[in-house]
């Protein structure tokens, strides 16, 4: 689905957890337009929730979360120890 660069900024502010009045506050618009916004999104994809546009969001852009998950296994593996947590070993 073809989305708008205003679309996907929104989306991404959804997925995000942000409420009507943090998209507005962030994006420089009414709580009334962000409201809109994400109503638009929901009607356009035939959903009913916010949580299944997070779903279509994360799903939309699973390549970026595979590529973290990569970044995050190689951190693991040089750490040396599975239970390591901000650099510090656990005793």
């Amino acid at each position: 689905m073809n989305l708008t660069t205003r679309e996907e900024t929104v989306l991404a502010c959804i997925a995000r957890g942000m409420s009507d009045r943090e998209i507005a506050a962030r994006l420089s618009f009414s709580v009334s337009t962000a409201r809109k916004h994400r109503e638009h999104l929901l009607a356009k994809m035939q959903l009913r929730k916010s949580s299944q546009l997070t779903m279509y969001y994360l799903a939309r852009h699973r390549e970026l979360f595979k590529k973290a998950g990569r970044i995050l296994r190689i951190i693991h593996s040089r750490s040396g120890s599975a239970n390591t947590c901000n650099g510090s070993r656990a005793a």
